[in-house]
């Protein structure tokens, strides 16, 4: 019956149903948003696109060769993600490249080995925060100096999009006007894919949940006015929503995920670290519990 509660598509890596509507829809939004950026910023990153997407096709290959059956959509909607929310700091060569390879290792070996499924994106968010913090012990910099610029007038920030800005940030936010296209994205993705999957109190829901977690985040920290919570809660609806997610039929573990994260977020949020690493937490924590409790 859990499973049934969810929207987009059951499992992670097929398609039961006509929800896939739901997910092409999700593709495609992704896909105007991507070509939007790219068409108004100079220098577009290629090298970091080329490679990265080079190596996902490696990996969607292989994942046929081992017999998991990977959802597609589901892959290339987490590529996408990448892109439009790492900042262009990361978008390095080596350093992106590098990330990916090890996120899909520890993805393949995860669900292999423990049948855990957790994102790809997040893990690539991860492990871009490890080898950054590596790669400068070691006297290394691996960041871009390219910082894409709008040929149009409008303010990107550090990234394609200004989705970016509060996710990898640690600068004190006191007094700072932040409004990203975010806020505007997760009320059209909340309104969209509601239409498509009909399940409206479930979206809310989440959508609040990220509201909340967010804010007491915010409280923890004493930095976050109320247009960075709306642009976290927003971005992390959206990432939430993604295809080829974890299992799409665990609504109450997370929100069980929501309760345990709930007080890790104040502390988090006190000791001033990114809230990025909340987003890591709770798509690991979620997939461990969907593991145990639904035994996928």
């Amino acid at each position: 019956m859990l499973k049934n509660l969810y929207i987009l598509s059951e499992n992670s890596w097929g398609v039961k149903s006509s929800e896939i509507f739901a997910d092409f829809f999700y593709f495609l939004t992704l896909i105007g948003f991507l070509g939007y950026s790219l068409a108004h910023v100079v220098p577009i990153p290629v090298l970091p696109i080329v490679i990265t997407s080079i190596l996902t096709l490696i990996y969607f290959g292989f994942s046929i060769r081992a017999n998991q059956s990977p959802y597609w959509l589901g892959l290339l909607s987490q590529l996408i993600l990448v892109f439009l929310v790492l900042p262009t700091t990361w978008l390095h060569p080596i350093l992106l490249p590098v990330s990916f390879v090890f996120a899909m290792v520890v993805h393949y070996f995860l669900g292999q080995q423990y049948s855990l499924r957790v994102p790809i994106f997040s893990l690539v968010f991860f492990f871009v925060l490890i080898w950054d913090t590596v790669f400068s012990l070691l006297g290394y910099s691996f960041r871009t100096p390219v910082e894409l610029t709008s040929w149009t007038g409008i303010s990107f920030e550090n990234s394609i999009l200004p989705l970016t800005l509060p996710w990898f940030s640690n600068l004190p936010w006191k007094g700072t006007e932040y409004l990203s296209f975010a806020d505007s994205l997760g009320i059209y993705v909340l309104v969209g894919v509601a239409w498509v999957s009909f399940r409206r109190t479930v979206l809310l829901g989440f959508f609040l949940g990220w509201l909340f977690l967010f804010s007491l985040w915010g409280i923890g920290s004493g930095q976050l006015g109320f247009n960075w919570i709306l642009s976290y809660s927003a971005l992390a609806f959206f990432l939430h929503m993604s295809p080829g997610r974890n299992f799409y039929g665990s609504y109450y573990v997370s929100l069980l995920s929501f309760a345990i994260l709930l007080p890790i977020a104040f502390f988090v949020g006190k000791m001033g670290i990114s809230a990025i690493l909340v987003l890591v937490v709770f798509f690991l924590l979620e997939g461990i519990l969907v593991r145990v409790f639904l035994g996928k």
